[in-house]
């Protein structure tokens, strides 16, 4: 017993001394991944806000309980700060529920059981016998850049870190406050033939154009790669213009900008062609609700929805 956890210890500083390269000023990798309660966490989901994305190796041990305790007693200051703070672990469902409740954590731990989400960020660490996430930290901005990444954190000292740096960024983002009511709004980027493109320049080569009603029939041969999917605008995102609705006869399907990586004028109609793929979605209850709070009608909880580069607007 003592020589094999001589061997896991020996293993766990070797992990610690090898940190993978710096994302920060990247964008956050996409995550889809269920919390302690069965609750399904996507990135899109906190747009707007700063997450604080912790990954940890493994519940009830010392050090990740004095740093889950540390972000509890300092969560109402991470609140005001206009963040939220997910705790990432391959530990199952089930631990997670009993370390929340021995701890009265206030926040939600995501449950990496794959380890997905842990190479995505690259923090996977161990072998294949033992398994873990490195003890690293993402803070992630508003516009869903990672504005900070911890690759070296110490549990008793990392809320302060981590509170301390929440406070720079926004101090950096309130400096032109003038510009702030501004600084979200829909760009041209060119006009072609009268039509208006949002998001990144239409291609030169963008191969066989299909509608969405075509596309929706057979999704597996416009998921791998970007295709030219075209509609009627029904909705566009009331809060911010960060997605609409693309409709042919009863078909439709959500479009969403790359991630919210661009907007379109709220009022926006007509025909619109989407420079991007299909990907399937499973849209939670509060994430269901929440589109329909912005004007999106009843969403299905699971379907397809475009992934787009870029919008062409033709008409309105």
């Amino acid at each position: 017993m003592i020589r094999k956890t001589i061997t896991l210890l020996t293993l766990l500083a070797m992990n610690f001394m090898v940190y993978a390269e710096s994302m920060q000023g990247q964008p956050a990798p996409t995550f889809n991944l269920e919390d302690q309660a069965g609750q399904l966490h996507q990135l899109a989901d906190y747009q707007g806000k700063y997450l604080v994305v912790y990954f940890y190796p493994k519940n009830n041990t010392s050090g990740c309980t004095i740093e889950a305790k540390a972000f509890r007693d300092n969560y109402a200051t991470i609140q005001g700060l206009n963040a939220v703070v997910l705790g990432v672990s391959l530990d199952d469902a089930e631990s997670h529920r009993a370390f929340i409740k021995e701890y009265e954590l206030p926040f939600n731990l995501l449950v990496d059981a794959d380890k997905q989400m842990s190479r995505d960020y690259g923090v996977d660490g161990g072998m294949a016998f033992f398994s873990y996430a490195k003890r690293q930290t993402f803070i992630i901005d508003p516009t869903g850049q990672i504005a900070v990444h911890f690759e070296q954190v110490d549990p008793s000292t990392h809320a302060d870190q981590v509170i301390k740096a929440l406070q720079e960024l926004q101090a950096t983002v309130e400096q032109p406050a003038q510009q702030t009511e501004n600084a979200e709004t829909a760009k041209v980027i060119e006009v072609l033939d009268g039509a208006e493109v949002y998001g990144q320049q239409w291609p030169t080569e963008t191969g066989d154009t299909v509608g969405i009603a075509n596309a929706l029939a057979e999704p597996s041969k416009f998921t791998a790669t970007n295709h030219v999917i075209t509609g009627n605008i029904t909705r566009v995102c009331q809060s911010k213009g960060c997605w609409m609705i693309l409709t042919e006869g009863d078909a439709f399907a959500r479009v969403d900008f790359n991630d919210h990586a661009f907007l379109i004028p709220k009022d926006s109609k007509g025909q619109a062609e989407v420079y991007g793929r299909l990907v399937e979605k499973e849209l939670s209850e509060k994430q269901r609700a929440h589109y329909a709070a912005e004007g999106s009608g009843e969403l299905p909880a699971k379907s397809y929805e475009v992934v787009a580069d870029a919008v062409k607007i033709i008409g309105s």
